[in-house]
Order: C-alpha cells, then sequence, then structure tokens
C-alpha cells in the first residue's frame, strides 16, 4: 500500500478576501509582486500611478482604490467575520 503524504503547503487565508477571490490570481497582485511593466501599463490604462495601482492584497494596508471602496470589505469588517461566503 503506497502512503500518500499530506502537503504542508497551505494556502495563506490572508491572500483570500472576504468575496473568496484569491489575491495571487490577481493581475494586479502578480503585477506588484514580478511585473514592473505590467503595473506600469495597468496603472497607465486605469489612469493611476503605478504606485496607487501596487496591491498587496485584499487583506493588507495597500490595496488598489477600487478594492478601498469594496462593500463586501466593509460589510465583514462590520461583522466582525473574515469571509462572507
Amino acid at each position: 500500500m503506497i502512503k500518500v503524504k499530506k502537503s504542508l503547503n497551505k494556502p495563506d487565508k490572508r491572500l483570500a478576501a472576504v468575496c473568496g477571490l484569491f489575491c495571487p490570481a490577481c493581475t494586479i497582485f502578480i503585477a506588484t509582486k514580478e511585473d514592473p511593466q505590467r503595473l506600469k501599463k495597468l496603472a497607465e490604462l486605469s489612469n493611476l500611478s503605478v504606485e496607487d495601482m501596487k496591491c498587496y492584497g485584499c487583506r493588507s494596508e495597500k490595496r488598489i482604490p477600487y478594492c478601498e471602496k469594496c462593500k463586501m470589505a466593509k460589510c465583514a469588517a462590520e461583522k466582525k467575520h473574515r469571509f462572507l461566503w
């Protein structure tokens, strides 16, 4: 019998938005972490500065302006929930 070893690599729940989106799958998060040229292009398309476009995840202190206005995040914070799903 073959034993299956459980993975020790569990997803970091801090990188999951309250709505269930996974930040490392987001093009803005990826651009912030790994691709300055993509971040620059996204900033230009959004009429934002590169600094304003940077996002380190929905639960971080630095999010894009669109996510700063997220009604789900506000609702979850008011109800002291980590997720809304």
